[in-house]
């Protein structure tokens, strides 16, 4: 008994003797005392779990550290807000030649607020809010089935709405008209157009 005696002494005597050199051996920098508090650790627990701790600890450490070189801004920046727009006149279907601009304001209102107009259900039913008369009672039977969901149902599809209209209700001799106007400009001998 007495020869096993000194071996295990020996075993115990080494490893508090150990040099920090290892990975549970400390860090550069590290004072004595916390080596010493390492070894005690070390001595209880093993090798495995002090090594877990220290990566707990380190890992704590870093998130604090993290935390504070965050640049800290306790001011919100300040939220931008669209003006608010006036609402488009409604679309009265006798004057056919006032339709192109009557979409053309729905265009900025939607344009000037993306996050309440952010889908072509949205503006199309917007839109219809404001077309009364022999037009509203078009809108009649698409408003009736407001639930369907189908991407070429006019009330889905913003473009295929304004299309219908368009040929609904839209001028018919837009394109004559303009070019009528374009051939009634003249050229003075100044070089100005004139009308």
């Amino acid at each position: 008994m007495e020869g096993a005696e000194p071996s295990r002494r020996r075993g115990m005597k080494s490893r508090r003797s150990r040099s920090f050199s290892g990975p549970l051996g400390g860090y550069p920098g590290m004072s004595e005392g916390a080596r010493a508090r390492l070894g005690e650790v070390e001595d209880e627990e093993g090798e495995e779990s002090v090594f877990l701790k220290i990566m707990e600890q380190m890992a704590t450490i870093m998130g604090q550290l993290s935390q504070d070189a965050a640049p800290r801004d306790n001011s919100k920046a300040p939220e931008f807000k669209t003006p608010s727009m006036k609402a488009p006149d409604p679309f009265d279907d006798t004057q056919a030649h006032k339709l192109r601009g009557f979409i053309q304001s729905f265009q900025l209102i939607f344009h000037n607020d993306p996050e309440n107009f952010f889908s072509d259900r949205k503006k199309v039913l917007y839109s219809t809010s404001f077309i009364p008369g022999r037009a509203g009672k078009w809108i009649e039977p698409y408003l009736s089935n407001i639930s369907n969901e189908d991407p070429s149902y006019p009330l889905n599809n913003r473009q295929l709405f304004e299309t219908q209209l368009f040929t609904l209700f839209g001028d018919p001799n837009e394109v004559r008209e303009a070019k009528q106007e374009l051939d009634n400009l003249r050229m003075k001998e100044s070089g100005h157009i004139s009308l």
